[in-house]
Order: structure tokens, then sequence, then C-alpha cells
């Protein structure tokens, strides 16, 4: 399902550039509900800050695990969200995601909203930590 809620810097790039990655086979959601990816188990010691929190993309690969594609922005650098990035990230991985961040710093092209062989080539080495 290609879902048009995109809401954050290089998110509409990112997009752009998984779909040419992953190819038209592939189902790809933006702005998901982690509380909609997680077991119930989770979900009910959700605090109410984590219900709120979302999944900029995730990509339905045929043959592999989903992947939940995190657009990390400078507000994820500080300590505190990096605890909140870590335990996200694990609560998505122990429910079958494979995590991929596209870091601000990493990727100044994509950050410009920018779909170009720069952009192409920041994304793709983000996605190197799938190999």
């Amino acid at each position: 399902m290609y879902l048009l809620e995109i809401i954050g810097q290089g998110e509409r790039a990112a997009l752009v550039i998984l779909r040419e990655m992953f190819g038209n086979a592939c189902e790809y959601e933006t702005q998901l509900l982690l509380r909609d990816l997680v077991t119930r188990e989770y979900e009910d010691t959700f605090s109410e800050r984590q219900k709120k929190e979302t999944i900029d993309i995730v990509v339905y690969p045929l043959l592999t695990k989903p992947i939940a594609v995190r657009i990390q922005d400078k507000h994820h650098s500080t300590q505190r969200m990096g605890v909140i990035d870590n335990i996200q990230n694990f609560m998505l991985e122990w429910n079958g995601y494979r995590v991929v961040d596209i870091w601000h710093y990493e990727c100044p092209e994509l950050w410009k909203d920018k779909v170009n062989d720069k952009s192409r080539k920041e994304v793709q080495l983000a996605f190197e930590c799938l190999a």
C-alpha cells in the first residue's frame, strides 16, 4: 500500500528512492504507528509517548522480513532520544522487522528532499547494514 502521509524532511525523497531500489513488487507504508507494528504484549506496556510514535516508512519485500526505515533528524542525536530509539529498535526487531536508520548527518543531499545520484548513494549506504 502506498500512503501519502509523509511529514518529515527527506521522507518524500527517501520513499521515491526506496521504490526505485525495491521496485513495485513491494508494498510501502508511511507514518505507521509503532503500536500497530508490535504484538499486544508490547503495546500493553507503552507509555503515552510511545502510543504516538510512528515509523516513517515500512517496506514489505516479498521474500524477506519487512524493513522499518527511520528518517533520523538532528533531534535524534541527543542522548535521551538515543535511548528512546534503541528501545523502539529492539521492539521492532523482536517483532520481525529489520531496522534501517537514515541519519541527517550522513545524508545531506537527501535532507534537501532531492532525488539524484548523491541522495541515492546516501540511501544505499544506509541500507548496507542489512547486508
